[in-house]
């Protein structure tokens, strides 16, 4: 009888966001009426952004703290495979593939050089911490064009295929689709990641850090894993929305560094 009643509350709360995502976009409709292809462009941007957040709500519940180089952490591995598709001639996959290792093993050196040593200090620290990791970071993806003979990182890459649908007024290209489809595998892939035993140790960690090291659960492990994860989300928020709107923000950074205008 529990599952049942966990199951049923599951799909009751399944049923209420649905619900409510519809009620949302019908106010949309009748408040500001935008066309199809506006909202679509929307969803998909607010998508990208959205896995951007999980990954700052994980380091929150994991360690009580503001992550601001949440956005830095998939800036880099994301100019790194923008960088691979365009100077050398990879392919979008192996750029990919790249990207994601590149974002594991930033997320791991992450938690292990800074975080583990501020990890019993106050929070306050720890968080202007990860300021001064933005700004490292920053200065890693501003860097890197530079390091393969680029001035300024390019500001679009070509889909891994041609395929394009349009919703009026706007037309959708494979960097698009590819979005759509990797959104939600990501939020269910984590939504199912969080019922396995490492995923619920997580949530041991998160919610009594010392009783889960006394139960023999591998804290500092757990919290390396989390940081990847982290990582890995913020990869794939800037690839993504590199393909859809370039990587806009890393130009800024560079523009701003030479004492020039954007």
């Amino acid at each position: 009888m529990p599952s049942l009643d966990v199951r049923s509350g599951r799909a009751r709360s399944a049923f209420a966001w649905a619900l409510g995502t519809v009620a949302f976009l019908v106010a949309v409709q009748l408040l500001w009426g935008p066309p199809a292809g506006i909202v679509v462009q929307g969803a998909i941007l607010g998508g990208l952004s959205a896995l951007l957040a999980l990954g700052l709500a994980l380091v929150y519940r994991a360690n009580r703290i503001l992550n601001f180089a949440q956005g830095d952490l998939g800036a880099a591995p994301a100019s790194l495979a923008v960088l691979l598709v365009v100077t050398s001639g990879a392919s979008w996959v192996v750029a990919f593939v790249v990207g994601i290792v590149a974002a594991v093993v930033l997320g791991a050196a992450v938690e292990l050089l800074v975080i583990r040593r501020f990890f019993r200090s106050p929070r306050l620290i720890l968080t202007v911490a990860t300021i001064g990791l933005a700004q490292l970071l920053a200065g890693l993806g501003v860097l890197l064009p530079g390091w393969v003979g680029v001035g300024l990182p390019p500001q679009s890459f070509p889909a891994p295929f041609n395929l394009s649908f349009t919703v009026d007024p706007l037309t959708f290209g494979g960097n698009d689709v590819v979005a759509l489809v990797v959104i939600p595998l990501a939020f269910v892939g984590l939504a199912l990641f969080l019922r396995t035993r490492l995923g619920v140790a997580m949530r041991a960690c998160a919610d009594d850090a010392d009783r889960a090291a006394l139960l023999g659960i591998p804290v500092r492990r757990v919290h390396s894993v989390v940081w990847m994860l982290a990582s890995v989300l913020a990869f794939l928020a800037v690839f993504l929305r590199a393909g859809i709107v370039g990587l806009s923000l890393v130009g800024e950074r560079k523009s701003v560094l030479e004492g020039k205008s954007v």
